[in-house]
């Protein structure tokens, strides 16, 4: 005999852990010796602790509404699946997305897109949230009746679910560099330097943000039947992975100044004041070739 019904699967706060090593390649970082006309600027990569080692999202949700089918194999024993629609929010501190950028440059702004620079600060003290677009999902799963007496009844299930949501909007909110991309694109298995088009509409070689959701789920629960009603009480173990391809996404730039500004970044003078155009440093005091990245993430 076959079934058919709503299948509707909402999670909300599900722990999710990032899935990285413990080193991340980017430039050496700032120093007491780095004063102004006598920092180097950086253009080799170094391996630095990575931030993102460790970090847990802030908040994961994922909502799914689906159609459900199942099949009854033989007595006590069902194999089932879902048709539908997913959507997702993840939201973390931005060490878990390794939000970094250039601090401190004294390159002047003519010689810049020339210079090859890396970045060298890790900015870690902000927010990373993203929204996913409603994109198809589908699972498969088995349920079987272990064991029977009257009423009761001991039962297991297996289910293994699967999505590819493309990012919809990205919101990085950060004092240093705030910005919001909508379908955001960016670079899989390239190492920094980005090309200096990175974040601008003439960047090339990028790819659309997306996420492949894995799941899978297995439980055991022991209900008891009351006419019309079905109280049950289980366990469920579940595993999800998280994997965007480690996609490196660049902040939203202007190609060539308009009015001295290419970004919106502000200026961060701690100490001094800042330097006049035309000059050494002239960039020392903004955050340049800022980036972050969508690293794998996974359950405890």
């Amino acid at each position: 005999s076959m079934r058919v019904g709503y299948y509707g699967d909402f999670v909300f706060d599900r722990v999710l852990k990032t899935d990285v090593n413990k080193e991340f390649q980017m430039g050496a970082a700032p120093t007491t010796s780095d004063v102004e006309g006598l920092q180097n600027d950086p253009t080799t990569n170094v391996a630095r602790p990575n931030p993102a080692y460790g970090k847990h999202m802030q908040d994961a949700e994922m909502f799914t509404n689906a159609a459900y089918m199942a099949l009854n194999i033989w007595d006590r024993f069902d194999v089932f699946c879902t048709l539908g629609a997913t959507t997702g929010y993840l939201r973390g501190n931005s060490a878990s997305f390794n939000l970094v950028g250039l601090f401190g440059t004294k390159t002047q702004y003519s010689k810049f897109n020339t210079a090859n620079l890396v970045p060298n600060t890790a900015l870690d003290r902000a927010v990373v949230e993203l929204y996913t677009d409603t994109t198809f999902a589908w699972s498969v799963g088995a349920r079987a009746a272990l064991w029977e007496c009257g009423c009761a009844t001991l039962g297991a299930s297996f289910q293994y679910a699967q999505s590819k949501p493309k990012v919809e909007e990205l919101n990085v909110l950060c004092n240093a560099s705030e910005f919001t991309i909508n379908k955001p694109k960016g670079y899989v298995g390239v190492e920094f330097p980005l090309d200096i088009t990175a974040g601008t509409e003439a960047a090339t070689g990028t790819k659309d943000a997306s996420i492949d959701y894995h799941e899978w789920q297995a439980s055991l629960a022991l209900s008891y039947r009351l006419n019309m009603f079905t109280p049950y009480i289980g366990v469920k173990w579940s595993r999800v992975s998280f994997d965007a391809d480690t996609i490196r996404i660049a902040q939203p730039k202007l190609a060539e100044a308009i009015l001295d500004v290419t970004t919106l970044n502000p200026t961060i003078a701690g100490k001094g004041a800042v330097v006049s155009s035309g000059s050494d440093n002239e960039l020392a005091d903004t955050m340049q070739i800022v980036s972050l990245q969508l690293n794998k993430l996974k359950s405890r």
